[in-house]
């Protein structure tokens, strides 16, 4: 019990420190010595992971903001790396130093190679599936769901591998319009010879081109000939019985 007294003191008191620690620089401790809260009105903390909400490190604030705060920028030696996908979170801070639970679902911001902000991300489509249709044609079904989506998708793109074997996703075969609380989606393609195989996939598009960035893929064979008659079908003509029907 002392033990964790001591933690809960030293978490928002830092005199052995004297406040010179990420949280106590973030919240102005080191005003006090590390003695005290200094942030009497209270704020908000600002924290960041590089690979998912697990990855967030809830010690280490890169931003902070006062209590009539509306934005939180993160601070100016905490830039942001090429070719890396964040997720911030925030926490409220009461005017003792004690923190509310991290808001959820956390925020992606995420950079290119060139250190460029690429934007919000869709979610990716679920559940595809592919399917022979009439004269060598593939149906390709998926399913969109919205839940926590960073941003909405204006529309679907469609790929597949050429018969390479590896999805090209470099040539958009389709495009089809995304349609607000509509889950299930689906594409018919033109005719491919019998036998055809394809590996088919489907990302989801923003209105400002960025999609969600899925590898899911299914794949299918086209069937593009009837069926041959069954070698033992015969057709008789069977003489009727007497007595039958008199």
């Amino acid at each position: 019990m002392a033990s964790d007294m001591f933690a809960k003191w030293l978490k928002h008191y830092d005199p052995i420190h004297r406040g010179h620690t990420p949280a106590g620089l973030a919240n102005g401790v080191t005003a006090t010595n590390g003695w005290s809260f200094p942030r009497v009105q209270g704020g908000y903390n600002l924290y960041r992971g590089a690979n998912g909400w697990e990855s967030i490190d809830f010690a280490d604030p890169v931003g902070a903001g006062q209590r009539t705060a509306t934005s939180i920028f993160n601070f100016s030696w905490r830039g942001h790396a090429a070719a890396t996908r964040y997720v911030y979170a925030v926490k409220a801070v009461s005017g003792g130093g004690v923190e509310s639970a991290g808001s959820t679902p956390a925020l992606v911001a995420e950079f290119d190679g060139g250190g460029n902000l690429v934007g919000l991300r869709p979610n990716g489509p679920t559940e595809v599936l592919v399917l022979p249709a009439v004269g060598g044609r593939f149906l390709v079904r998926w399913v969109y769901a919205s839940r926590l989506q960073e941003a909405e998708p204006a529309q679907f793109n469609v790929y597949h591998d050429a018969g390479t074997g590896t999805v090209d996703y470099q040539t958009v075969i389709a495009q089809v319009a995304y349609r607000k609380g509509r889950a299930h989606y689906q594409y018919t393609s033109g005719a491919f010879g019998h036998g055809a195989r394809r590996v088919w996939s489907v990302r989801a598009v923003t209105g400002q081109g960025v999609d969600d960035g899925n590898v899911l893929s299914a794949f299918g064979w086209a069937d593009a000939d009837a069926p041959q008659a069954h070698p033992l079908v015969q057709l008789l003509c069977l003489a009727e019985e007497e007595g039958v029907g008199s």
